[in-house]
């Protein structure tokens, strides 16, 4: 008894046989990249909405934001603006090449 795969005919169809079919090829070339683009779109909107609607994407909810480093910064910016100012304001300084 012999069997035959189910493939077979799917390849035997896909073959090129005696002369080439540029129209075929072109033809499943561009309908694999427009599946592929119009897959890409909806994976795309589906994400944007989820986002959208503050859901959280993967399993870890994102931690809660700390501002303290950055009043940390803004402080010692804040120094150094001060420290400017009196280096222009309040401190003489003698030139000791005169």
């Amino acid at each position: 008894m012999k069997t035959t795969l189910p493939f077979k005919n799917l390849f035997a169809r896909f073959s090129y046989g005696n002369r080439p079919r540029p129209a075929r090829d072109w033809f499943a070339l561009l309908s694999i990249a427009t599946f592929l683009i119009v897959l890409s779109i909806g994976w795309n909107l589906w994400l944007l909405r989820s986002v959208e609607r503050g859901r959280v994407i993967g399993n870890e909810a994102p931690p809660a934001f700390d501002a303290t480093p950055i009043e940390e910064i803004r402080a010692v910016f804040e120094s150094r603006a001060l420290e400017e100012l009196k280096y222009r304001q309040q401190y003489r300084f003698v030139d000791p090449s005169l």
